[in-house]
């Protein structure tokens, strides 16, 4: 159900969605992320009650995203900036990962990775193609001979996939 309306939504709304974007981030690649972003936050969404008012939840979740955006370019303008004290160099918490989240990490990207072989190969192309190498919806449909909504129906599939063996790896 949520699919469908969202796979409706992406149909109608994206480009209004994109100039949304666009008029609040005023960078093309962001906006073009923020989209995307907002229809994988609503695909993940699984609402107690059905969407009544469908623009309506698809605006205020962009409204979300375009706000989580502009916090993470707040932060990396602040990482970015350099420091002009010494001292304050030595006062800078480490990001980098403990040797035990390392572990944990390396051990949810293999779990990750057996859900991912897991899929059918056209599921599994489609999901790669789109997230790991960035292209279109047409594109991909294109290049594998289906239609887009062959795609789009391929890519919810193995993005619930993944998503589901991860919360049952989170549950082990």
């Amino acid at each position: 159900m949520i699919g469908t309306l969202v796979y409706e939504l992406h149909r109608r709304e994206e480009g209004r969605l994109r100039s949304f974007f666009m008029r609040r981030l005023r960078n093309a690649a962001d906006a073009a992320d923020a989209t995307q972003e907002t229809f994988l936050r609503l695909l993940a969404a699984s609402p107690a009650t059905p969407i009544e008012q469908p623009n309506h939840y698809l605006y205020r979740t962009a409204q979300s995203v375009a706000v989580d955006q502009s916090r993470r370019a707040i932060s990396r303008s602040r990482v970015e900036c350099p420091i002009t004290d010494e001292r304050a160099i030595w006062n800078i918490a480490s990001d980098a990962p403990t040797p035990e989240k390392e572990v944990i990490d390396r051990e949810r990207l293999a779990k990750f990775e057996a859900a991912l072989m897991t899929l059918p190969p056209r599921a599994r192309a489609v999901l790669l193609l789109s997230r790991k190498e960035g292209w279109t919806f047409a594109a991909i449909a294109d290049h594998l001979g289906v239609s887009t909504s062959t795609v789009y129906n391929e890519l919810r599939m193995a993005m619930a996939h993944c998503m589901d063996a991860m919360a049952r790896l989170d549950r082990d």
